[in-house]
């Protein structure tokens, strides 16, 4: 299998177990409705994509009920459709991409003196929006992360 799709099925799985096991009113409150939303969408991609397997519906209907006891079953089933469905993985990975979390950091101030946007030992993904508005300062930093990817 291609080492950029090893992973994926894991992933998507890992994304879904905490969506089906709350209910949405949980899972907003937990994880956001933009999580909410994108979690939503990539189950309905699996169902949409799934749907023509009567085992892959199966596995999937049984992990909504049940997630831990289902999730390997799942999983072993995407691993088979990703190997062999390139557009499928691209699908899947399209979905994780877009899930990725974004911090947006808006600072407006007339004086500001040792100003950080963003202090982080490390990013793995995502995407960084820092906007600073400042009339008079010293000693401003828009980011300083250690280490990314």
């Amino acid at each position: 299998m291609d080492p950029i799709l090893i992973g994926l099925a894991t992933k998507v799985v890992g994304i879904l177990t905490p969506y089906v096991a709350k209910s949405g009113e949980e899972f907003v409150k937990a994880a956001g409705q933009a999580a909410y939303e994108k979690s939503k969408s990539l189950l309905e991609t699996l169902k949409k994509r799934l749907s023509e397997d009567k085992e892959a519906t199966g596995a999937l209907e049984n992990f909504e009920q049940k997630p831990e006891r289902y999730k390997t079953v799942l999983e072993d089933i995407l691993n088979d459709k990703i190997a062999r469905d390139k557009d499928f993985a691209d699908e899947l990975q399209k979905h994780l991409k877009d899930m990725r979390p974004q911090v947006d950091i808006i600072m407006k101030m007339k004086v500001g003196e040792n100003v950080v946007g963003i202090d982080a030992d490390e990013m793995i993904g995502g995407k960084a929006n820092i906007n600073m508005d400042i009339e008079q300062a010293k000693d401003v930093t828009g980011a300083r992360i250690r280490r990314i990817g």
